[in-house]
């Protein structure tokens, strides 16, 4: 085991491989024969995963719950009973279906100050972005962000059910990624709607503004991987020279490719995704961010 870890001109005294425990598109309590006993069960198993597996922190990607309304509250009270379980943190990104919930009420079960917001873990800095920022009900402020709406009718893979990130939150993301590359910090981006085609597919959508995100994140060598979910199946790619992932879904597990939880692993040279059966099931070389 080598002693420093340099990504992109960033060394930091390196303990061993960053980890960090990865779920997405749980949908809790819907698709499940009989009612919620499954995913319950299924959820629960990842928690014992990751604890057995040494993790401290674990991102769930969005799509936590899905409605209808009159039964999201109460899925939303018990799959944050089952997280609560594990111990150490867990940071939850926002989806499109988690607006089933309306936006306050998610936030406040999941114990989020802001829909967009930032942490550090495991010598990283994780940014994690609102992809709903901009969605087919709003109401743009700006010049700027009514352009952004106006994609939905402009690119058919800018689905109804995905959104845009606004003014606002890019004016934020850009000072987070000046200050992390000042303090020589290595970056994962994370938003639950896929930043790129090669990740998704025109049925699933992509983020609206994915071009204008893509040209951004482009601009800071230390962003070391786009990390997302709402693909069911799951699926990588590149932007630019940034490596990205889309996460398979939770809901999905009892079909191809079978995967419910897993452990994203980073070291000098690769980024590895491990299931819940301990399997690689992704491997991406870093090479393109080394210094």
């Amino acid at each position: 085991m080598h002693d420093l870890l340099t990504i992109t001109g960033c060394t930091v005294k390196d303990p061993g491989p960053v980890r960090i425990g990865v779920i997405s598109d749980i949908h809790f309590g819907t698709g499940d024969t009989p009612g919620w006993s499954s995913a319950a069960g299924d959820l629960l198993s990842c928690v014992r995963f990751w604890k057995t597996a040494g993790i401290t922190t674990v991102l769930q990607l969005g799509d936590l719950v899905k409605g209808p309304k009159e039964y999201v509250r109460s899925r939303l009270q018990a799959v944050m009973e089952i997280f609560s379980r594990f111990p150490g943190s867990v940071h939850h990104i926002i989806g499109n279906h988690c607006l089933d919930a309306g936006l306050d009420t998610y936030m406040k079960f999941t114990g989020l100050s802001s829909p967009w917001y930032s942490f550090t873990t495991e010598r990283l800095r994780i940014i994690v972005l609102h992809g709903m920022d901009i969605t087919v009900s709003s109401q743009p402020r700006n010049n700027e962000d009514r352009k952004r709406k106006e994609l939905f009718s402009r690119d058919p893979w800018a689905r109804e059910y995905s959104g845009a990130i606004g003014q606002k939150q890019l004016e934020w993301l850009c000072g987070e990624l000046d200050r992390s590359a000042a303090a020589r910090q290595p970056v994962v981006v994370c938003c639950h709607l896929p930043v790129c085609r090669e990740t998704t597919d025109e049925r699933h959508g992509i983020l609206w503004n994915h071009h204008e995100l893509a040209a951004l994140l482009c601009r800071y060598p230390h962003v070391i991987l786009a990390l997302g979910g709402h693909y069911h199946p799951g699926g990588q790619g590149w932007i630019g020279s940034i490596p990205a992932m889309t996460l398979p879904a939770f809901s999905k597990r009892h079909s191809p490719p079978c995967f419910s939880c897993g452990i994203i692993e980073i070291n000098e040279r690769f980024i590895h995704v491990t299931d819940q059966q301990q399997r690689t099931r992704l491997t991406l070389p870093l090479e393109k961010q080394l210094s």
